[in-house]
Order: structure tokens, then sequence, then C-alpha cells
């Protein structure tokens, strides 16, 4: 079990500098090289512990490839653009946005792909999966070529290691793990300055004391990296994911099996995940001049591109079955008792006017 070892590895780091932040063990737990769960198992699909959104139909996959291309086609058509995808997982989305856009924006679809992919075994996957397609593969978006880039993130920011700050009464103060006969979380030093306007904790008027808050400091750090490309070379990213609007309270949560789990007694051999924070996205695309559309809900985005019709295009033969199983999916995606609300969608542009298909009120 993983999660022996991720606990040895626990135990090494607390006896050498004391408990540890709360990003650093999410970050061991996802991807150390000898215990971390995405170099680990299978672990998407339904013998996986999730389910994303490209594996429960070709629907969604099909539909960002039409709004990536159509985007493409509003910006100029650019002859030197790329395709990108942030934590590809099976390269299931990128394989629909390329058959989508072939039979749409067919000179769009012989863009070359960039997959941002630290998992050698994913990258076997996605080497099969995508074998028509000219793929490059790198460990961070900073190897990118400095050409307009038409980029999507599905549940990608979720694994970023998250930090935690709690309100002792008085003081803002780091959320740190802790293991003596068990997991338990202990209040660390106040935070300086610095890591308060991280937090964005003096926003937050007359917190009660127990109060958590959360930062992610990798995701700020790639999403200062794409804003100031797309500001300086163009193009887009589409970010989907469960999230909110502010980043009050504890969302680090667990799933193995398909079912809800403790995050550290199953680290390792369990998803960990935590809420992406969509304003303090909005708030690092704003800082380096580029623009942030939305957050809408993913049944706000998937409805106004046309999910619906898609499916009933789709459900045109006669076969009952293949087309409950259309509209199941359909509703898998869009109702609010399912994913439709939860999953949140934006979008970072160059500065300009106006808003796609997807984000119109």
């Amino acid at each position: 079990m993983n999660n022996a070892k991720f606990l040895d590895w626990v135990k090494k780091e607390i006896l050498s500098s004391g408990p540890i932040s709360v990003s650093n063990a999410m970050r061991a737990a996802l991807t150390h090289k000898d215990f971390g769960y995405y170099h680990s198992k299978k672990i998407i699909g339904s013998k996986g512990d999730f389910i994303t959104g490209p594996e429960i139909s070709q629907i969604f996959g099909e539909l960002i490839g039409a709004f990536l291309g159509y985007i493409w086609e509003q910006s100029g058509k650019p002859s030197n653009s790329l395709l990108c995808e942030f934590g590809p997982g099976l390269g299931t989305l990128s394989a629909d946005i390329n058959r989508a856009l072939r039979q749409i924006y067919p000179n769009f679809s012989c863009s070359p792909l960039h997959l941002i992919e630290t998992s050698k075994s994913f990258r076997k996957i996605q080497k099969t999966k995508l074998n028509k397609q000219s793929v490059y593969w790198h460990e961070d978006f900073k190897k990118i070529p400095k050409n307009p880039v038409f980029a999507v993130a599905n549940e990608f920011f979720d694994a970023l290691g998250v930090d935690q700050a709690i309100f002792d009464g008085i003081n803002w103060r780091q959320r740190l793990l802790n293991f003596s006969s068990k997991f338990e979380y202990v209040a660390g030093p106040i935070l300086n300055e610095t890591q308060l306007k991280h937090f964005d904790a003096n926003h937050i008027k007359n917190p009660d004391k127990g109060t958590i808050i959360e930062y992610c400091p990798k995701s700020e750090q790639i999403i200062t990296e794409v804003a100031l490309h797309i500001k300086q070379f163009g193009g887009v990213l589409l970010i989907i994911d469960y999230g909110k609007t502010n980043q009050i309270g504890d969302t680090i949560q667990a799933v193995l099996n398909h079912k809800p789990a403790e995050p550290w007694s199953s680290a390792g051999d369990a998803d960990i995940s935590h809420w992406v924070d969509f304003k303090s996205i909005e708030r690092t695309v704003e800082k380096v001049g580029a623009r942030f559309i939305g957050p809408v809900s993913q049944s706000h985005f998937l409805t106004q591109i046309g999910i619906k019709q898609r499916a009933q295009n789709l459900s045109q033969i006669d076969n009952p079955r293949h087309n409950r199983a259309i509209f199941a999916a359909v509703d898998r995606l869009i109702s609010p008792a399912h994913m439709g609300n939860i999953f949140q969608v934006g979008l970072i542009t160059p500065i300009g006017k106006g808003f796609p298909p997807g984000f119109k009120v």
C-alpha cells in the first residue's frame, strides 16, 4: 500500500524539520516517484477512482474543440498557433478536440499539440491515443514555444498542492500537518505580510476563530506564466474545474474507488484534490494585464455552446439504448444534481471586449 510509504515519508519530514505544509503533503501524495498516486495505478475511468468529463461523453471534448476553433477563427486564424492541454490524463479530451477540429476547422486541427504532463505512465497512454497528431510533451508551461496558444485545463488546478491558514482569534497562522499516533492539523507560525497578501487574508472581515483559508502557490505561478504568454502572443486558456469564488473553508477532499475517503490516511492510494478558487485566478490574471472571463457554471457553458443540440443530432439513429446513454451522459454533465453547478468554467484571454459563446449572460 502506498499509504504506508507516504506515512514513512511524513515521519521523516517531521523528524527533520517539524510539521509540514499542506501543499507539500499533497504534492508528495500525488506525485512522489516512489508512492505518488499519479504514478501508481489505473486511476481514471470506471475501474479507477474517478471519472472526468471526457470519459463521460465524447460530446464534452467535441464542444470544447468547436469552442477553441471559434476563438481561433475570431483571433484571425493565426497560422503558427499551438494547441495545449494541462494534465491530459488518458488523452481522451485532446483526441475528442482534434476529431471535432478536423471536421470544422481542418487547418487549425493541424496545429501541433503540446501536453503538460509529468507522469511517464500517462505519457505512454497519450502517445498511443494521439498517434495521429504532432505531439510534444513538457514538464511545465515554460517550455511552450512563443506562439499563440489555445489551451484547456480540465480538472488540473484542483490537484495542485494548496496551503492553508487558520485564524486563532487574533492572528492568521499557517495550518500544518503533523503525525503522532494519527494525522492531525496544528497551528504554525503567524503569517507575515507577504503571506497575508497571498492568502488575501486582510480582505476577510471579522473572521471567526478557527476560520480556514486556502492559497495555491503552484496555481498562481502557472496562471501568471500562461496569462503573460497570452497577453504577449495571443490565444486563450479554458479552465474547467470544481470550484468557488472565495477561499474560505477547508476544501481538501479524497476519493478512493469512487467513494469519499479521509485524505491523509489514504494518501498515495486515493485521489486528493481541493476546490479551485476562481477569484484568486482572476486576481492573478488581472495583475499581469490579461483578461479573465467568468466563471460560469459548466451547465451554463455547455448549454450555451450547444450540448443539447449535439445530443439530439447523435441520437437520430433507431437505437433506444444508445440514445438513452447519450442523454444520461448529458444530464450528468449539466444537471445541478451532478456536475452542472459544482464545476465552473473560466477563460483567460488578451485584453478585449465582449463575451464569447458559453460566457454570455
